[in-house]
């Protein structure tokens, strides 16, 4: 075979390609060709001079060239994990299907878009950290406790539920879908200035009936620009100041440098045990004993007391282990104390348990990664879906302007309770799937 009469395709050259050709130039330019007597080099060893190359790598080339024997090479086996590109109509299936929930408003969660595709004969992996094996026993767990707060056929909560979350909601906020690529390109989370959101929903049986009523709790939402800063004797004033007065004192004095990302840099476990003190005392007030339900934030698990870490001194970590009465070998070196801390350590109750047990509330995490849980997501979506269809929004206050009145005209009782049920329909089809792992 005349090796010397193949030719490429038409493929656009790699840089190690590149490269090759440069080496291949420069030498037969006079810049190395001169320097061995080319008689004493073996062949293999001047290509590889030329091209720049290992020579065991020219001999691997020209053997599995002479071995096949079609002008061809042995293909690269995929290193990684391989790259699949999904059907086309499964592509089209899933768009079709999020536009059109869009459009009426309809609440997508896994478990729908599951029982969706095996319709049309597809199977939709859940997400890996969502069905780790120790999130799907929390997962059990927390189904269980709140299972047991419902009575009757219609699943009437004996103990009014209560359902509170964080949210953010940027200026140029939109409702485009970003896993749909734009012209190649998909879009990436808004970054920008954004408005904080704290609030909180509440269930409750109507009366004597069976009949389920629900509301936003009173005075509970509380909208502000993470920037805001509290009035001061000299400088110049904050524009629009007066109409940020009601933001808390605790957020306007938290002293914390703004995040314009992640909503969640924006807050604090002062800020949020502030918020939480006062909604725990109008649910006492206006409810009674409650169940509240919240995801597993760092600044909701604040502990009462710190935990020994690596960092912390031997005799203060045993120090610590007398105090909570766990007992151990005096010849035990200071990893195993950590470890002994480490399973203890629920000993040491959260801030806002204890703040709830106050006023006679429970408290329930939520499952990591299992927003489909939470109702109170539903509410996030209706308010700041005003906002995208208003925009755009010439500044902050108009925006949170516009979320006020959309959770005062939009979220009524009929759409708390309908989100509340549906959260409740996904907590049962994950505890029945559950039972069959």
């Amino acid at each position: 075979m005349d090796i010397s009469s193949t030719k490429r395709s038409g493929a656009p050259l790699t840089d190690n390609e590149k490269l090759m050709v440069i080496n291949v130039y420069n030498y037969f330019s006079g810049a190395n060709s001169k320097k061995e007597d080319h008689q004493k080099v073996t062949l293999r060893k001047h290509v590889a001079e030329v091209l720049g190359i290992g020579e065991c790598t020219v001999a691997r080339v020209v053997s599995d060239w002479k071995s096949r024997g079609d002008n061809t090479f042995t293909p690269h086996k995929t290193l990684g994990r391989p790259k699949l590109q999904p059907d086309e109509n499964l592509s089209e299936i899933l768009r079709t299907k999020i536009l059109n929930a869009n459009k009426t408003a309809e609440q997508l969660s896994t478990h729908t878009l599951q029982q969706f595709l095996a319709e049309k004969g597809y199977d939709l992996s859940r997400n890996l950290l969502h069905e780790s094996p120790n999130n799907v026993a929390f997962r059990s767990r927390y189904l269980r406790f709140r299972f047991a707060n419902l009575e009757g056929q219609n699943d009437v909560p004996s103990r009014p539920e209560v359902f509170l979350d964080e949210s953010y909601c940027h200026l140029h906020h939109n409702t485009r879908n970003t896993w749909v690529p734009h012209h190649g390109v998909v879009l990436a989370p808004g970054h920008g200035p954004l408005v904080v959101i704290f609030g909180a929903i509440i269930v409750f049986r109507n009366g004597s009936s069976n009949k389920l009523d629900g509301e936003l709790v009173p005075n509970s939402v509380h909208i502000w620009d993470p920037t805001i800063k509290p009035p001061s004797n000299r400088g110049r004033r904050r524009n629009n100041a007066e109409e940020w007065n009601d933001i808390p004192d605790v957020v306007k004095e938290a002293n914390i440098v703004p995040n314009q990302i992640d909503y969640h840099g924006n807050f604090t476990a002062e800020i949020f045990e502030n918020l939480f003190s006062t909604l725990c005392k109008t649910l006492q007030e206006k409810y009674g004993s409650v169940c509240i339900h919240m995801d597993g934030a760092s600044y909701h698990k604040r502990r009462v007391e710190s935990i020994p870490t690596s960092s912390t001194k031997k005799q203060e970590i045993i120090d610590w282990l007398h105090a909570h009465n766990i007992a151990f070998s005096d010849e035990l070196r200071k990893p195993e104390l950590l470890e002994l801390v480490r399973m203890n350590k629920e000993k040491v109750p959260f801030a806002c348990v204890k703040i709830a047990e106050q006023y006679e509330h429970e408290i329930n995490f939520t499952p990591p990664y299992h927003c489909e849980l939470q109702p109170i997501e539903g509410v996030w979506s209706v308010v700041k879906g005003e906002v995208a269809r208003s925009g755009p929004h010439p500044n902050l206050l108009s925006v949170r302007n516009t979320l006020l009145n959309a959770f005062k005209e939009k979220i009524s009782s009929k759409v708390i309770v309908g989100l509340w049920r549906r959260a409740l329909k996904n907590a049962k089809e994950y505890f029945e799937s559950d039972e069959n792992i």
